[in-house]
């Protein structure tokens, strides 16, 4: 895993006029002890999200630095940077998103990748609610990489992604949103021709504080989530995986949250199923 699944509010609510959000974040990755099972160690994260808009279009920035140690001391440690920006236009009752995913990493497993971004979407607004749906796509490349036998070719990879979210307005302190997404994966280059896998979430608004919970179930190789934020370039075979927020408005600026998530997967080169321990801490600034 390369880079971790974040689960980054990424200006859900209405903007009322052209604001910037910086959003810097950090964390964890906890890999266990079993040699067995992954050869990786710990992985550290840092990076930043921003954002700048107004009701009309979303302009959307993420850097992150990622260095991943291993059991063996003989390996060389990973070190990844990850460079996103994404461009989305909102009209009265549809918007589009279009935007690049680049990867530079010395993991010879992939190589250097890159993830083209596009999406389309409607909604429906019904009082106080909202409903969301649309049809997410990616297409992953890289130039220099290998398939499940360890074959050194490009790899090229197409991910379709509909989504449906409903919001809804409980009362004056209360509201909850759910999230279903599906996510089809066909390979052009892997010995397997195709994957599915699913995820759903739901947070809870109180007030200033809210939490939400996601799961994560099928298969997923060298996918693609959080609309395109997080990309895991490695031939690892994702199984199911769960992640808990939360997070409290200390003003109409400032959201701070943290979050811990496990994932479970067989690690490219192994056949036991490991799990990982994802913990992330992130603060949320509004202009």
């Amino acid at each position: 895993m390369k880079k971790i699944t974040l689960g980054i509010a990424l200006c859900a609510t209405v903007l009322l006029a052209d604001v910037a959000t910086v959003l810097p974040y950090g964390g964890t990755i906890d890999y266990g002890n079993d040699a067995g099972k992954s050869a990786k160690n710990r992985a550290t994260l840092l990076g930043v999200h921003a954002t700048v808009g107004d009701l009309n279009y979303l302009v959307e920035f993420d850097y992150a630095h990622i260095g991943t140690t291993y059991k063996n001391s003989t390996i060389t440690d990973l070190s990844q940077n990850d460079i996103t920006l994404v461009y989305g236009k909102y009209y009265k009752n549809f918007m589009f998103r279009v935007g690049a995913h680049y990867i530079s990493t010395n993991d010879p497993q992939l190589d250097n990748g890159i993830v083209g971004i596009m999406s389309l979407g409607g909604y429906k607004i019904y009082g106080y609610d909202k409903l969301s749906y649309g049809l997410e796509g990616y297409y992953s490349y890289y130039n220099k990489g290998q398939d499940e036998l360890g074959n050194r070719k490009s790899i090229g990879i197409i991910q379709l992604t509909p989504y449906v979210s409903f919001y809804k307005s409980i009362n004056a302190n209360w509201g909850n949103t759910f999230v279903a997404k599906g996510n089809y994966q066909k390979y052009r280059d892997y010995v397997d021709s195709s994957s599915n896998s699913y995820e759903v979430s739901d947070t809870i608004f109180y007030k200033s504080l809210f939490t939400t919970l996601k799961y994560f179930g099928g298969e997923m190789r060298t996918g693609v989530k959080d609309s395109g934020m997080t990309v895991f370039n490695t031939l690892d075979l994702y199984k199911s995986g769960y992640d808990f927020k939360v997070g409290y408005t200390i003003s109409p600026a400032l959201v701070v949250s943290v979050s811990y998530g496990k994932n479970h997967y067989i690690e490219y080169g192994f056949t036991d199923e490991n799990t990982n321990s994802v913990a992330i801490a992130s603060l949320s600034y509004k202009f």
